[in-house]
């Protein structure tokens, strides 16, 4: 009787792929590990990848084996067909160009620990936003976004930008930054599915600022997902950046920038950035501050197509 674990089962053309794959993505394997090696990568852990190195020259020499394919697949943040597919050779432009498309969502700011703490709400949490299943909705989110924020009693509105991107362990990875008196803030975060709802729990990298948000999920209805351009409404409370006591109560409006030509997401957000940057805050009477203060009502329906053109 043969004895051992039995071998896994290999899929063939799928180890030069990933041969490709981490080369495209300025990735190291060797036995020398630096920055840029594999087993530095917390999202390589996160994924459930190989620790060791012999594993993945392995995969690479024999094919991936049909238990890590989702792996890979999540980890490059393409779909597996792109693997699987053998009309798409390893050296095809459409194969390099989907995996420089993602090489920089895996290195989003790493999300803060999230501070559910019950055993089964917490099980089903991550049951629902773990890494096989959340590709979907950050397939939906990713890209750049202008931010439109705001309190009930004032009447400027403030600027954001944000870039979606990297599926996370229990969810998709966020970075924004916005500006506070002259101090750019930068937030790293999560968005996660609980019920009908996004959840996004975010802090600023000095983890001075815990905030949360939230909007209804458009994974579940076909009117969300079809507003062009695709924005959505959230409703948000933080801890206050002035002197006051008082959280924070808010509202946001994210409007996404539509790539477009060669330009990817990451670059739209650096322009935003800029934007934010000089123009932090939008008094009445600035061009661009009506337009913003009529996206709060487009977002609560369904945008008309050039709605969110506010700084265009």
């Amino acid at each position: 009787m043969a004895q051992g674990r039995p071998k896994a089962v290999r899929l063939a053309g799928t180890g030069e792929k990933l041969y490709m794959a981490l080369k495209l993505s300025g990735l190291a394997w060797g036995a020398r590990r630096g920055p840029n090696h594999i087993l530095e990568s917390g999202r390589w852990e996160e994924c459930g990848l190989p620790r060791s190195i012999n594993t993945v020259i392995e995969d690479i020499r024999s094919g991936m084996p049909v238990t890590r394919l989702d792996r890979y697949a999540v980890f490059f943040q393409v779909p597996a067909d792109l693997f699987l597919n053998e009309a798409t050779s390893p050296h095809a432009p459409e194969f390099s160009c989907e995996i420089l498309k993602r090489k920089h969502h895996s290195q989003l700011p790493s999300p803060p620990a999230l501070g559910l703490r019950d055993a089964l709400a917490l099980e089903r949490r991550r049951e629902r936003n773990a890494l096989g299943r959340n590709f979907g909705l950050s397939r939906m989110l990713a890209g750049a976004y202008r931010l439109f924020y705001k309190n009930d009693a004032a009447e400027v509105l403030c600027n954001g930008a944000a870039l979606v991107g990297g599926q996370a362990r229990e969810g998709v990875g966020v970075a924004a930054v916005m500006v506070f008196e002259a101090v750019a803030i930068e937030l790293s975060g999560i968005v996660f599915q609980w019920h009908n709802h996004l959840h996004v729990q975010y802090q600023s990298l000095d983890r001075q600022v815990l905030g949360y948000l939230m909007a209804p999920d458009p994974m579940q209805s076909i009117v969300l997902r079809q507003r062009q351009p695709f924005c959505l409404r959230l409703y948000g409370l933080a801890g206050s950046l002035g002197l006051s006591l008082e959280p924070d109560r808010f509202e946001v409006v994210a409007v996404r920038r539509e790539t477009s030509g060669n330009r990817e997401a990451e670059e739209i957000y650096g322009d935003l950035c800029d934007l934010i940057r000089r123009e932090p805050a939008l008094a009445p009477g600035h061009p661009d501050w009506a337009a913003g203060r009529a996206l709060f009502g487009q977002a609560g329906s369904r945008p008309e197509r050039g709605a969110g053109a506010a700084g265009e």
